[in-house]
């Protein structure tokens, strides 16, 4: 980065984008999950994530990661790898299919760090998306940019992890298998062209995973899934999560969720290790 390039000009900077909220795009994701979809039915609550796609833009602007390339709105991040890291969602009213819908992004912060693995940018951008000129959703997505690594020698495909009985101490459990097959509807859905979720050469020779990596947004789709299938009556009004390690194709996950308080929620996507992939909380009206 050149001594004249200082990432926090970009802090404050905002963008608006407006669309109308597709009700087919919702009942597929409602396909994905496993449910009859209902083009006429109010969206999913991260319903807003199937609209707006980052990368939706001309291929000449794609990176070679198949990301929007930086240094447009967003800030020209030195380091080439990212991933979601995590999301503090505030729910405000559902949207429902054919409003117009409208999406403010600011870029709240950019915090550099040094981690165990190198140098670190963290992104967080606010997203206000509003259904009809009502606030309904508020979105707060934090983005983790690192430095590339050389993948191992001789880097290929492994099989996937074995999977791990249910851990013990939740009150609920859903076990789950995405598989290639989803990833792809996923990404479809969303727009998503980051090479790491299909395209299988790339993540494993050029990232260095084992395989194809379960996107972040996805597994904390299923495991709010899974909550809102075991409490349907439950009116949510905050979801957080936060990924802390990858997940691949063709692995089980777990997905469990337990009571901590009145109107509070501790969620986990599980990883055939044990270790937690996501962790999340979901805040409900009493």
């Amino acid at each position: 980065m050149s001594e004249s390039l200082d990432l926090q000009d970009w802090v404050g900077r905002t963008a608006t984008l407006t669309e109308t909220a597709d009700g087919q795009r919702a009942a597929r994701l409602a396909t994905l999950l496993g449910h009859d979809g209902d083009a006429q039915a109010p969206l999913f609550p991260l319903g807003h994530w199937l609209h707006f796609s980052e990368d939706d833009v001309p291929r000449s602007e794609l990176g070679v990661d198949g990301h929007a390339a930086l240094g447009g709105f967003m800030p020209p991040v030195p380091l080439p790898r990212r991933m979601w890291a995590s999301s503090q969602l505030e729910f405000h009213t559902p949207i429902l299919p054919g409003q117009n819908i409208e999406r403010t992004t600011t870029i709240e912060s950019i915090t550099e760090k040094t981690g165990s693995t190198g140098p670190l940018c963290f992104v967080v951008l606010r997203h206000d998306v509003s259904a009809d000129g009502h606030l309904a959703t508020t979105d707060r997505h934090t983005i983790v940019y690192r430095q590339a690594t050389s993948a191992p020698a001789g880097s290929a495909a492994k099989p996937p992890r074995a999977d791990s009985p249910v851990p013990d101490g939740w009150e609920w459990s859903e076990s789950v298998r995405p598989d290639e097959v989803m990833l792809f509807r996923y990404s479809a859905l969303t727009f998503n062209s980051h090479r790491i979720h299909y395209d299988h050469p790339y993540v494993t020779k050029v990232e260095g995973y084992p395989g194809l990596v379960t996107h972040g947004p996805l597994t904390a789709t299923l495991l709010l899934d899974a909550f809102i299938t075991i409490h349907p009556e439950a009116t949510m009004t905050e979801y957080d999560f936060r990924a802390k390690s990858p997940l691949f194709a063709g692995e089980q996950i777990h997905l469990v969720g337990r009571a901590t308080e009145p109107g509070k929620h501790e969620l986990q996507a599980i990883a055939p290790d044990g270790t937690t992939a996501i962790a999340a909380t979901v805040t409900t009206t009493v």
